[in-house]
């Protein structure tokens, strides 16, 4: 697209968000509020991305709220049509009834697992609000030659490493390409309901809760060569010997930098009321940069020095981010691995 475009592009879906009550779809009775998938900028910059149109055929992987749904309603007007789908029976019972009184005919809902739905129809346009393990060879095949793929992935195979990457699809479904990433943390895609946020549904190796109920968990490949309880001692030494020290400035950046560049070496963790990490881990030690920057320490130190090394490269490199990083594809089973590299 063009930066004239883009800017058309961009007008359209602030227009679009500016005529939706969105309080009308996130509140509760009572005024308790549904969850949204992301922050509203990173919503409202993969619509933009989206690259919608009037008349276009929208296939949404994660109805919710039916916010987003009533969106992309506007975008694609009165001849346009959008399919919206989600595992959750009370949520897409809700939003029909949403849509149906905010005038959004053109919207058709299904209850059902998003990375497996494969109807007759055509899309020209796929965006998802939930993040599969691999981007699913469904969605490719349901899109017609030229569409669009906007969805959350799995950087590394790891609970939390995440992004954002845009597809597009050639003239055959084995035909995609990849030309844009940047960043956003969503929920996994799940192939049942489920009531446990806090857990995600891939790539976690051990987790426990403290005694204080709060949930901490570690994701590591060097985890899956050992015995359970080799990943509950981790966890153990990080509640009883953890420690804080001064944050790291530009932390989404560091993340992104060592999902492309250490995705083997990479752990992540749940840290119970810190939020959560990306960093380095080994038996009887780990180092970590929580998401909100600051450094969580636990154990040998090792683990710390081997972080610190990592900060000092991303530094000599320039400090490179989410949008220094270029998705590469790699087939894999039923669809496409997408990982980072330094552009």
């Amino acid at each position: 697209m063009t930066q004239a475009g883009d800017a058309l592009a961009g007008e359209a879906v602030r227009r679009a968000l500016a005529s939706v009550d969105g309080s009308a779809y996130t509140l509760l009775p009572g005024g308790a509020r549904l969850p949204q998938p992301a922050d509203p900028a990173v919503v409202a910059a993969m619509l933009q991305h989206l690259e919608v149109e009037p008349g276009h055929r929208v296939l949404e992987i994660g109805t919710g709220s039916g916010f987003s749904a009533a969106v992309l309603s506007r975008l694609v007007g009165p001849g346009g049509r959008v399919t919206t789908v989600d595992i959750e029976p009370r949520l897409t019972g809700r939003a029909a009834r949403l849509l149906e009184g905010d005038g959004c005919h053109n919207v058709r809902l299904v209850t059902g697992d998003g990375t497996r739905w494969a109807p007759e129809a055509r899309y020209d346009r796929v965006i998802a609000w939930v993040a599969p393990v691999r981007v699913p060879d469904v969605w490719v095949r349901q899109a017609v030659p030229g569409a669009v793929i906007v969805s959350p992935v799995h950087l590394a195979p790891l609970a939390r490493a995440m992004g954002v990457v845009r597809l597009r699809r050639g003239p055959t479904a084995v035909q995609l390409t990849a030309d844009l990433l940047m960043p956003g943390g969503f929920a996994e895609a799940r192939p049942e309901p489920h009531d446990q946020w806090p857990v995600p549904s891939y790539g976690v190796d051990a987790l426990t809760r403290d005694a204080a109920g709060r949930m901490w968990w570690v994701a590591a490949e060097w985890l899956r060569a050992h015995e359970p309880f080799v990943g509950m001692r981790l966890l153990e030494l990080m509640i009883t010997d953890g420690r804080g020290e001064p944050g790291l400035p530009g932390v989404v950046d560091f993340h992104a930098y060592l999902m492309a560049t250490r995705p083997d070496g990479l752990t992540t963790a749940a840290l119970g009321d810190q939020g959560w990490g990306v960093g380095c881990s080994q038996p009887d030690g780990v180092a970590l940069v929580g998401s909100a920057g600051h450094l969580f320490l636990a154990g040998d130190p090792a683990a710390t020095e081997r972080l610190y090394a990592w900060v000092r490269d991303w530094r000599e490199r320039g400090r490179p981010g989410m949008a220094g990083l270029a998705p590469e594809l790699h087939r894999r089973g039923s669809g496409w691995d997408v990982r980072a590299v330094v552009a």
